[in-house]
């Protein structure tokens, strides 16, 4: 009988791969062994059926493939729970208890995973609950670094923006660069400030002047590694992991220009601290965004968040990972990218509404309750989401990211529907976003949703349910919080819909007086009119109801 999954073995989590094809190595490369596809070689099966091995793995979410002849890299076909990395990558949780957990599609709120009926997130502060957050780095951004970034307070607040996420800019290293910059997160000195950006005091400047108007500001902290010049190389060699012969190396392929943090040693950890005291006491960040937290040691990631809440009670940190342990001491979000692979697969054609439904029930209900998750549809290693989808589809994208669960992400220019920035490695040279491409209608639509959303608790704060409808291309769910409902709409379909609700619910209720209606991005010569019980949608037209009191805490 094949095993249909990872499961515990003797001595840690037992994997298998099954294959009729002639295959002389098969190698096992994922989160637990920093993606390194030439270490855990598997074993041939006595009976020549396949290839096993068994590896002690610590708890928590781990992503992995398989290597196959030292060239294919494919997910486990075995193992039906996919990552929301938007990476294709196979995906288990070890428990505390060295138990494997696998996420499958019967997982919902009646039939709630391991981790959501035994435990509940740490509780973050107010304020992330309901932010948009946005992400830029300041090359890109402007030409005028900190005191050029103050200069666009007023323009994120046009658009909504309360939280600000900057990307790393600090002093870049200089041996084994790669471009004329060097990647951003190959830090020199994490005490520095690149002098292209500006000094200490404009740093403040821009602090001050972002705090003044509502903004808070999260600093993007490369977790696990530092450039191979970084200034610690020579005076604390042992602060840093080396090869057997000798080498500053970090131990993930492909990054030559790193060399990686010795978590073992405790007066390394002791420093990276204290450097995160000082921008945060020095300079009051209201949160640290922790790169590649999912190869970093779990009990650094809680002595970070127990020591930096002694300084700023209300920071968060946002964990770069997929990680449903992550929620339970040490981080406020985790990464989720199931927007934008889920919003493709409908379009596709792969995936229905039903579908769609039934697989984001089962991430929400197998993560801890009140788990806060961080929605992207562009992320710093992905391509902008309308060259992913289809530019038609970006918009119809923005009303799901906006209005869903968790807290929403927008990359710098995704509001314009800017399309030059590939993905982070266009920093390593002379890059800036196209502000010429700006699209009025695309900002202002982002602008609507954003102060949407953090205006009305109803979405960050309120209730969720999907309400079904009769269409396959159109979701539809409510949001609800103190007496206050909408009901939002979005047609995925190149084709007008049409969408009906079962009589006498409150969707139903809710679309048959026009007054309550919202918001409509569709024509003008096509009106989001009845036809009986039902609603026809235009393509790839948003419409969002109302029912209830006025609009608290801020207006549109």
């Amino acid at each position: 009988m094949l095993t249909t999954f990872p499961t515990k073995g003797t001595k840690g989590v037992r994997f298998v791969y099954y294959t009729d094809a002639p295959v002389d190595s098969v190698a096992l490369a994922g989160t637990f062994n920093n993606w390194n596809g030439d270490r855990n070689y598997m074993n041939r099966m006595e009976d020549g059926t396949g290839w096993e091995i068994e590896l002690p793995i610590l708890k928590g979410r781990h992503l992995y493939k398989f290597v196959v002849n030292g060239e294919a890299w494919i997910v486990d076909p075995l193992n039906p729970s996919i990552s929301e990395d938007a990476q294709n990558n196979s995906a288990i949780t070890v428990t505390e208890d060295g138990d494997v957990l696998i996420r499958t599609h019967e997982i919902s709120k009646n039939n709630p995973g391991y981790m959501y009926e035994n435990f509940t997130a740490l509780s973050s502060p107010e304020w992330i609950k309901k932010s948009v957050i946005y992400e830029l780095h300041l090359r890109a951004y402007t030409e005028a670094g900190f005191r050029g970034l103050a200069d666009k307070i007023d323009y994120f607040k046009e658009l909504g923006i309360n939280t600000l996420w900057l990307m790393p800019f600090n002093e870049v290293g200089h041996e084994r660069r790669i471009g004329t910059y060097g990647d951003p997160y190959a830090v020199k000195d994490f005490y520095s400030i690149d002098p292209e950006f500006g000094t200490k005091e404009d740093v403040l400047f821009f602090m001050r002047k972002a705090h003044e108007n509502g903004i808070r500001v999260i600093l993007d902290w490369v977790l696990n590694r530092a450039s191979v010049d970084h200034i610690l190389t020579q005076s604390h060699p042992e602060y840093f992991t080396r090869n057997e012969q000798g080498e500053l190396y970090y131990d993930v392929p492909l990054r030559e220009y790193f060399a990686g943090l010795e978590f073992s040693n405790r007066d390394m950890r002791k420093y990276v601290i204290q450097s995160m005291k000082y921008w945060i006491t020095e300079f009051d960040f209201d949160g640290i965004r922790l790169d590649d937290s999912d190869i970093t040691p779990y009990d650094f990631l809680t002595e970070i968040k127990q020591a930096l809440q002694e300084v700023k009670a209300d920071l968060i940190l946002i964990s770069q990972s997929y990680d449903e342990y992550h929620h339970l001491e040490s981080c406020d979000l985790t990464y989720n990218g199931n927007p934008r692979i889920l919003i493709r697969q409908m379009i596709d054609g792969t995936i229905t509404q039903h579908d769609f439904i039934t697989i984001y029930n089962s991430f929400k209900y197998s993560f801890p309750k009140n788990a806060l998750r961080m929605n992207w549809l562009e992320d710093k290693e992905q391509s902008r989401i309308g060259e992913y989808l289809g530019a038609e589809h970006a918009a119809p994208a923005a009303s799901i990211l906006l209005t869903l669960e968790g807290v929403p992400l927008v990359m710098m220019g995704q509001e314009f529907n800017e399309n030059t920035l590939s993905t982070w490695t266009s920093l390593f040279d002379e890059y800036q976003l196209d502000w010429d491409s700006f699209d009025t209608r695309m900002f202002e639509h982002y602008k609507f949703l954003t102060r949407l959303r953090t205006s009305e608790p109803a979405f960050w704060t309120g209730e969720f349910e999907f309400v079904r409808n009769s269409n396959n291309m159109a979701l539809s769910y409510i949001r609800q919080h103190e007496g206050v409902t909408f009901l939002v709409i979005v047609n995925l379909s190149a084709e007008p819909a049409r969408v009906q609700f079962d009589q006498e619910t409150l969707a139903d209720e809710m679309t048959k007086d026009e007054r309550n209606r919202l918001y409509r991005t569709g024509r003008d010569d096509l009106h989001a009119e009845r036809e009986g019980s039902a609603l026809w949608v235009d393509r790839y037209e948003t419409i969002i109801y109302r029912m209830g009191e006025s609009i608290k805490g801020g207006s549109l």
